[in-house]
């Protein structure tokens, strides 16, 4: 069955890349495809997968979008049935999304993702950065336009100014011209944790992160022909893949979870919190 995805063209091109043999489903949890390594792909594969295990030999036709949020959008007019991306549920939790989708059981559950504070690799004043009142005086943050919960967890540690921009290229550009001074990303599966966007590496801040407090899930479209019969069978694959332990599985290779910054100190724990 051919099935409309809404993504980004960051998402289509890691995904061409994937040899045929890592985009096989089923999976299985005890030898997973190693090129399944950033969070794009995981969710992707959660996705296609999920649909398998529920019935649906999903055959993935991929409508671009320049940004994540523009993927809500094309859910909501019903020109993509699903979204490859996850979304936060203060993100849905909307009145004008009421009757436009369904939403997905948690694919991450509260609390369970997490993201460091990412700089350039000569900024040392952040890189420097050991507390939450340091991080308030080193520099300014800068997020997506639509992170609503990074900017709620931003305001809950004090910081107030945030810089905004529009794509995860844009992102980038601007850290690298001097605009802002950091971005609270995700872990990636490299070895030196770097992330790298348009030739620009950024570094993550040693041993710390924070926890964004809101699911994520995966949007249908009410509005599209398949929609029902898409979201039946993608609860049910949700279901036996969590059963399996194969989310978190894929989660913790995507980037999700990562071991190595298992142990860093979470800036926005109670614990945390209090003492500041």
């Amino acid at each position: 069955m051919i099935v409309a995805v809404a993504t980004t063209k960051n998402a289509i091109k890691k995904y061409d890349n994937l040899p045929e043999s890592a985009k096989t489903v089923p999976l299985c949890n005890k030898n997973l495809p190693s090129e399944i390594k950033s969070r794009c792909i995981a969710s992707l594969m959660i996705l296609k997968n999920a649909l398998k295990l529920g019935g649906i030999n999903a055959q993935l036709n991929f409508l671009e979008t320049p940004n994540v949020r523009r993927e809500e959008d094309e859910i909501v007019k019903g020109y993509a049935v699903i979204s490859s991306h996850l979304f936060s549920k203060s993100t849905i939790d909307q009145p004008k999304y009421k009757d436009k989708i369904y939403v997905s059981d948690p694919v991450i559950k509260d609390g369970e993702f997490e993201k460091g504070i990412f700089c350039l690799p000569g900024n040392h004043k952040i890189r420097n950065v050991r507390t939450i009142e340091e991080l308030r005086k080193a520099g300014k943050p800068l997020i997506g336009i639509h992170w609503t919960n990074e900017c709620e967890i931003l305001n809950e540690l004090g910081i107030k100014k945030i810089e905004k921009g529009p794509t995860t290229d844009s992102l980038f550009r601007m850290i690298k011209a001097g605009r802002a001074d950091w971005i609270p990303f995700g872990f990636h599966n490299s070895k030196d944790l770097s992330v790298k966007r348009s030739g620009i590496t950024l570094v993550p801040v040693k041993g710390l992160k924070f926890t964004l407090n809101e699911s994520r899930h995966f949007l249908v479209s009410k509005d599209h022909p398949d929609g029902e019969k898409i979201f039946k069978a993608l609860q049910e694959g949700i279901k036996q893949m969590r059963s399996k332990g194969l989310i978190k599985k894929l989660l913790t290779q995507g980037g999700y979870y990562c071991k190595t910054t298992r142990d860093w100190k979470i800036l926005n724990s109670k614990e945390a919190l209090v003492k500041n």
